[in-house]
């Protein structure tokens, strides 16, 4: 199932450092994994936006494993980017379009 590879994605970054709170803005948690490649600043951008971008990908693709590499894809493309965001406050908006446009192109 698609929601298995969120949970494993997850996963890796778990258990190498304790999760951090919810509390920081997407602009510091992007500044953190951009500049120090945070794996922990990642995760909570992952946590928080995973559902959404596996949400789109699932909507667009009946395909639950072409969904999970739109998804993969993603946030690869997001690893490749960050920091050349030019509005990192709307980063939802932004990781909503990345996956709308690769989910389009599987």
């Amino acid at each position: 199932m698609a929601g298995g590879h969120l949970n494993q994605f997850l996963q890796q970054y778990r258990q190498s450092a304790p999760q951090l709170g919810d509390d920081q803005t997407d602009e510091e948690l992007l500044r953190r994994f951009a500049t120090a490649r945070d794996d922990r600043a990642f995760e909570v951008l992952v946590r928080r936006y995973g559902p959404m971008v596996l949400g789109v990908c699932r909507r667009l693709l009946r395909d639950g494993h072409a969904a999970d590499d739109a998804f993969q894809a993603t946030f690869m493309v997001l690893v490749r980017k960050a920091g050349t965001l030019s509005r990192p406050h709307l980063l939802g908006n932004w990781l909503y379009g990345v996956a709308y446009r690769v989910a389009v192109k599987a």
